[in-house]
């Protein structure tokens, strides 16, 4: 008798588990705070953007200064910190930002491959100081590296990056772009450095140093995001939609 009633509960519970989750959320999907590609708890977890600008700008002064004492440069600052509300995918607005800082330029740049290697590792030791580890050089070799890189060697290429993820708690990656046109044996290099120029006012040729991030939450948002995301615990989301990158 007491197993059949067990059963008959279990049963109860599975079924009013099953109900809630098809059962529609509380307000549409279109009002999700969130994005299918990283969990609520993940977004709470990781740096606001508040927490990461500071960080952020710290590294590429620091960088800067090394670099300067290095080699002499001047640098210049191009454009303004950007902040962009992400979509949540499900034909709506989201709580989460997409960031970019400033991008900051040399009004030179370098030409022998001993001083690109120097300037790549006095970066990397830099970056790795100030909280953002294990820079990576992310140009290939071959074929695929002529249209982004320029050539089919590093020492061939015209364009390097060093980019470095920051922990777990952090989205986004700080780069270090090397940019020397005397490397470019497709004459692409060449192209998106006229473009950029002309649409952006950057620097023909140059060192460049800045970050890029997504999904992250303005410390002000906090709480609306947790509010929010309650409502859509236990719930199967759709399908994504609009903007499924």
């Amino acid at each position: 008798m007491v197993f059949a009633v067990v059963a008959i509960l279990a049963v109860s519970f599975s079924a009013a588990a099953l109900t809630q989750v098809f059962a529609p959320p509380p307000e549409p999907w279109s009002q999700f705070p969130g994005v299918p590609q990283v969990s609520t708890d993940q977004v709470l977890k990781n740096d606001t953007v508040d927490e990461l600008e500071p960080r952020v700008d710290a590294a590429m002064a620091a960088v800067r200064a090394a670099l300067t004492e290095r080699f002499g440069f001047v640098w210049v600052a191009k454009g303004e910190p950007r902040l962009l509300r992400e979509s949540n995918r499900y034909w709506g607005e989201s709580l989460l930002f997409s960031y970019d800082s400033v991008t900051w330029q040399t009004t030179t740049t370098l030409r022998t491959e001993s001083d690109k290697h120097d300037a790549v590792a006095l970066a990397t030791s830099v970056m790795e100081q100030n909280g953002f580890p294990s820079p990576t050089l992310q140009n290939v070799d071959g074929p695929a590296g002529l249209a982004e890189f320029g050539g089919f060697t590093l020492q061939d290429q015209g364009r390097w990056v060093l980019s470095s993820q920051p922990p777990q708690v952090s989205r986004g990656a700080l780069e270090l772009i090397i940019l020397d046109l005397a490397h470019d044996r497709t004459g692409a290099l060449t192209a998106a450095s006229s473009q950029a120029v002309d649409q952006l006012g950057w620097e023909p040729e140059y060192l460049s140093i800045s970050y890029s991030g997504n999904f992250m939450l303005r410390e002000a948002d906090r709480a609306e995001f947790e509010r929010r995301a309650e409502l859509y615990k236990g719930h199967i989301a759709p399908v994504p939609g609009r903007n499924t990158d």
